[in-house]
């Protein structure tokens, strides 16, 4: 797969965002949640849940609290992966640069 490849969606990031906010709100209702319920467990006011419900329209962190409550965190730690080397040297001197950290 090339590069490109790896960058097509079938979504643009509103509808993804929009897409978001359902998911979360068939999650809340299937949870049996009120906003008010939601906004308790995740600290994310229930305006908030109700716009991003509405319109995908959220803060990173609010999602991410919501994501702590009704999602796996765990799916984030590989959105911005690194890339592959390509060779032995490549491989040698990443492993050197990230034992410095």
């Amino acid at each position: 797969m090339s590069k490109i490849d790896d960058m097509i969606s079938l979504n643009t990031p509103s509808e993804t965002q929009a897409n978001l906010g359902l998911q979360l709100k068939t999650r809340r209702k299937w949870s049996n949640h009120s906003r008010a319920e939601t906004a308790r467990l995740s600290g994310v006011p229930a305006p908030t849940i109700r716009r991003f419900e509405d319109s995908g329209e959220i803060s990173l962190r609010q999602f991410l609290m919501l994501c702590h409550v009704y999602g796996d965190l765990s799916l984030f730690d590989n959105v911005f992966p690194q890339p592959a080397a390509r060779s032995i040297d490549e491989l040698v001197a990443a492993v050197k640069k990230s034992e410095k950290r």
